[in-house]
């Protein structure tokens, strides 16, 4: 039976991690700024911060996995030396505490923030990175010291997943998107809704960790992880409508118009998306997943709008409007 430690188990990603790996027989340790109401009793919880090293490293103790998902993202508006402290000193504490505990490997939850608005489409692994905030800047911090890490010995795999989407999703925007089309509202649409959008669903992003946790051809390894069919934001929109028979339409708003509102509210804390969020929203965002197929054998489970309809069906749709 193989020790698995999860950092920010607590958190959307964590908690589907920590069931499939107690679904796979697996022991879990799981570590976060708190505990979730309702537990499985064989996991083992931690209630710390992981910018708390010590206790970063008794967690890692008789480990033999980590799987590094705690991080601060940019909806929780916290100062960039907070973001700092915990996405880039967390990870340093993360891979400090697995080498003095001869941890096997760890996994860690980059993002494809990285590219900020990517230069190549679908973009690769090395692709020009060029983040627009600081949890991209972060990341790419946190990624280098995950090298540095793999010069030294350290088994490490980097994860890129784009946004992650399932039941039990808190994003708000999509999560206002959905409430608009279980009420049969309108549906606005950043600009002409040709662009595309990639998600991934949490059970792709989780098969992905158990894969990348044993396999070994991961070791040193970054892959992009994420859905397979990403047609049109407008097309995946109104197929998910149609889908789940609501009366919404689609109303687009000028980007220019987008870009005011979020200028003016941002400041007070009330803009529905963040800057950078804003700028990736009216991109072309998707990302090659030929590296894990062709080195893992990793293929996702869910397309885009099959994975949105998955998120819709198990948090709206009991209140659909009929009109």
């Amino acid at each position: 039976m193989t020790f698995h430690l999860v950092t920010g188990a607590a958190g959307f990603l964590g908690q589907y991690l920590v069931r499939g790996l107690r679904a796979r027989g697996d022991r879990v340790r799981a570590l976060d700024l708190h505990r979730p109401d309702e537990t499985d009793p064989r996991v083992e919880w931690i209630v710390a911060d992981i910018r708390d090293a010590e206790a970063v490293r008794r967690a890692c103790a008789g480990v033999d996995v980590v799987h590094h998902l705690a991080a601060l993202i940019p909806q929780r508006r916290a100062s960039a030396e907070t973001m700092q402290a915990v996405n880039v000193g967390g990870t340093k504490n993360v891979l400090e505490g697995a080498r003095a505990a001869g941890v096997r490997r760890i996994v860690f939850l980059s993002s494809v923030e990285v590219f900020g608005v990517p230069a190549v489409v679908p973009c690769p692994e090395d692709g020009p990175l060029a983040p627009l905030g600081e949890y991209g800047r972060n990341k790419i911090a946190a990624e280098a010291l995950c090298r540095e890490a793999v010069a030294q010995g350290l088994e490490v795999v980097i994860l890129r997943p784009p946004t992650i989407v399932g039941p039990g999703l808190e994003e708000p925007f999509l999560v206002g998107l959905m409430a608009a089309i279980r009420d049969g509202k309108p549906v606005t649409l950043l600009g002409d809704g040709r662009n595309r959008f990639q998600f991934v669903h949490a059970e792709d992003v989780v098969s992905a960790c158990l894969l990348t946790a044993d396999h070994p051809a991961a070791v040193g390894e970054t892959f992009n992880i994420g859905s397979a069919d990403v047609p049109p934001i407008r097309e995946m929109v109104e197929a998910v409508i149609a889908q789940v028979g609501s009366a919404s339409r689609i109303q687009p708003i000028p980007v220019w118009l987008a870009r005011l509102a979020v200028a003016l509210l941002h400041p007070f804390g009330k803009a529905p998306l963040e800057p950078e969020h804003l700028a990736i929203a009216i991109a072309d965002y998707v990302f090659d997943i030929g590296k894990a197929r062709r080195m893992l054998g990793w293929e996702p489970r869910w397309g885009n709008v099959e994975a949105v309809l998955d998120t819709y069906r198990a948090g709206f749709a009991a209140t659909v409007s009929p009109t």
